[in-house]
């Protein structure tokens, strides 16, 4: 077959000159020549080099960027060059093989014996702030090393992507020109984060010191003669703000912050694999550990000091919480985490699958071109991507790419080798995406991006669990083969705790940022009368149930405290941003948040005049200073966002995302810290203690009050359709 040229009856570069042999895990390189004249056109050699276990025997820098408008607007010359490890034995002293031809590095003479190659305006942009003058530049760029035509290479190299950037001596990472004050924002971030540096605060990101930094940061022993590193760090973050200041104010930094990088999902691992890696952007190179250095102290400035550092000096609170909300810090903590685990520290485990996954597409918008590689993405970062054995597959077509989903969910429920996960069901939200809605089980995650954050997250590296529904001793998820086999189901062991008897007929809970004072107090009403259904229950509704249900053990005053403990699921929120479980008193203050949103929804209609007497009336100034408003009750119905309350046959009462229905089950999994609501597809769905397989479809995450603890005696087999 004759090569395709272009309309100069140039030859157009193919990648059959440059063929892979995959049995020796090989990768393609770019050598991009020098040239001293800015303006000459650009020109390359393409040649294979084995990716061995300590790398390849070229080094190469790997190009992180985003490839922007797919049109081919730019060519580059390739000059032919044989196959590298082949030819090494007979390289001549530069170590280009010997019979390669030669090349005149001029300003803009033309190259002999070359090729053509397209590719994109952003790659182009790169390719020219990177060549050298003097030197030539080995470079490792997905777009022109890996042929994007040939499924079956890109299956083959997708799977080599982690050890490529592992390898690469160091990761370029490309934000794009200067534009909006980058500039500006890249040196803000490079001299805070060297003077955080200088101050040695990398030493307190610890387990066992962590807190203790951010207390030095708040001002904590400041002024004492004996603690001066307060005084120094206390400094740094009023230096800090006022560095920040007129980059926030002008939206700089929320224009650096917004940059399309950032929204890629391919950047995670060609981000965080090499420990040598750079930003660029504009005119400024930063190291990442000093822009995530700086990062960390804007949002502590911001957090801590915002009224006093910020506000009133011009920043607006819209401004404020735009940048403490960016997903970008997500990523540098990615970054650090897998730096700490290849230096092999203590307690660096490194992260699983389902946790990249959470952090990358909950609450955050992230792009891929091909919906499955918003998985493949991540494998080379994945500490468990061995044992979970995840395939690339590009076979072409929305059922492809279904069972895609369905096979990586499987296996991160199911993974013998110890990464099994239960909470991966919290992201199976409805509704999936409109193309895959009708392929995906209802169990499987279809991993868009703005997912909801499950109401029960917890940072395992540091913070104690809270919850453990399925008891001390069965911690463990227990996978069970669905009989008979089908493919689109997943055995899951389990036991049925009750089947749902009311759903609240309201929508979801919805919270705008604003006082909601309706659809709150709807909330919260129909929580209490489910609360006053349940207390006035004496026994189960079967017999047969009684041994099962403890909840029917326990006093009417335990029940009672559902009333307060359901609404915001057991989970209270202080200022200080930690989680706990509710403790008793917040009794009081659900009951003042209530008497707060009463008093507001009755004056709204109400003149001017009359609504100033009945707060004074009310004494709200004197209740907002003593914090007597339930402020921070209602700050905590977060947790229950897209939540419905319901009520089960025996009297429990919770809360569940997702479309209940009366019937629906109230489910705990053996490795599940929270219960499930699913329905019933080929049974009754009552509760008890019969064994069997079962299947259900997937509604939602839940909180139940009476069972978020344990004590459920039995397990019994569930299987999850």
């Amino acid at each position: 077959m004759k090569s395709a040229t272009n309309a100069h009856g140039i030859q157009a570069f193919t990648y059959r000159s440059t063929p892979l042999d995959k049995s020796r895990t090989e990768i393609r390189l770019l050598r991009l020549l020098h040239a001293r004249n800015p303006s000459a056109p650009l020109a390359c050699r393409i040649f294979v080099s084995a990716l061995g276990p300590s790398g390849s025997r070229h080094p190469y820098k790997a190009l992180s960027y985003v490839w922007g408008d797919p049109a081919k607007t730019h060519t580059i010359s390739v000059l032919a060059e044989p196959r590298a490890d082949d030819d090494i034995d007979n390289a001549d002293d530069d170590g280009e093989p010997d019979h390669a031809p030669a090349v005149e590095h001029s300003d803009g003479e033309s190259v002999a014996a070359s090729l053509l190659l397209g590719f994109t305006e952003n790659l182009h942009a790169a390719l020219v702030a990177l060549r050298d003058a003097d030197e030539d530049v080995t470079l490792w760029i997905d777009q022109i090393c890996i042929n994007q035509e040939d499924n079956a290479e890109k299956e083959s190299q997708v799977g080599l992507m982690g050890r490529v950037y592992s390898s690469a001596s160091q990761v370029i990472v490309c934000l794009g020109p200067e534009a909006d004050g980058s500039d500006a924002v890249m040196e803000a971030w490079r001299d805070i984060g060297q003077e955080a540096r200088d101050l040695e605060i990398e030493r307190y990101y610890t387990r066992e010191r962590v807190a203790m930094v951010f207390q030095l940061m708040s001002g904590v022993g400041r002024g004492e003669p004996e603690n001066p590193v307060a005084e120094r760090m206390g400094d740094l973050v009023r230096r800090a703000a006022d560095r920040f200041l007129p980059l926030i104010v002008d939206d700089s930094m929320w224009k650096w912050f917004c940059r399309p990088y950032f929204r890629r999902a391919w950047v995670v691992q060609e981000f965080c694999l090499c420990a040598d890696t750079v930003f660029v952007c504009g005119h400024v190179r930063v190291d990442p550990k000093l822009v995530g250095l700086a990062v960390h102290i804007k949002r502590h400035s911001i957090s801590h000091f915002g009224k006093q550092l910020y506000i009133g000096r011009g920043v607006s609170s819209e401004q404020m919480d735009r940048i403490l909300g960016q997903p970008t810090e997500r990523l540098l903590n990615t970054r650090e985490r897998r730096q700490r685990f290849n230096r092999g520290e203590p307690h660096a485990d490194g992260d699983q699958l389902h946790a990249l996954l959470r952090r990358l597409y909950v609450e955050h918008e992230t792009e891929a071109t091909h919906h499955r590689d918003r998985i493949y993405s991540l494998l080379g970062l994945a500490v468990d991507a061995d044992t979970l054995g995840i395939e690339p597959d590009y076979t072409e077509g929305v059922e492809a790419t279904a069972r895609v989903l369905v096979d990586a969910a499987r296996r991160m429920l199911t993974n013998p080798g110890g990464s099994a996960r239960i909470d991966v069901l919290c992201f199976a939200q409805f509704p999936k995406l409109a193309e895959l809605a009708d392929h995906l089980p209802s169990w499987v995650p279809d991993w868009r991006g703005n997912l909801q954050r499950s109401y029960y997250t917890v940072q395992e590296r540091t913070d104690p669990h809270l919850f453990a529904a399925c008891g001390a001793h069965h911690l463990a998820v227990e996978p069970v083969v669905p009989q008979p086999t089908d493919p689109r189901a997943v055995g899951l062991r389990g036991v049925v705790v009750d089947a749902i008897e009311a759903v609240s007929p309201s929508e979801p809970l919805r919270l705008t940022g604003h006082f909601d004072t309706a659809a709150i107090l709807g909330y919260l009403a129909q929580i209490k009368a489910f609360v006053d259904i349940s207390v006035a229950k004496t026994t189960p509704t079967a017999p047969e149930e009684a041994v099962h249900n403890m909840y029917h053990q326990s006093n009417r005053e335990l029940r009672a405290e559902a009333r307060w403990r359901v609404p915001i699921a057991d989970l209270y929120w202080i200022r200080n941003g930690i989680m706990n479980r509710a403790p008793p008193e917040v009794e009081l203050y659900h009951r003042q948040a209530v008497e707060a949103l009463q008093l507001v929804l009755e004056c709204t209609p109400l003149p001017d005049e009359e609504q100033e007497r009945r707060f004074a009336e009310f004494r709200w100034s004197e209740k907002y200073r003593d914090n007597e408003l339930g402020v921070e009750y209602r700050e905590s119905l977060k947790y229950a966002i897209n939540k419905r309350p319901f009520l089960t046959r025996n009297g429990h009462v919770g809360i569940a995302g997702g479309e209940l229905q009366a019937g629906d089950v109230v489910v705990v999994f053996c490795g599940g810290r929270i219960p499930f609501v699913l329905r019933p597809l080929n049974h009754d769905g009552k509760g008890g203690s019969s064994v069997g397989v079962k299947t259900f479809a997937f509604i939602g995450e839940a909180y139940c009050h009476g069972i978020m603890d344990g004590g459920r005696p039995g397990i019994v087999s569930g299987a999850n359709s």
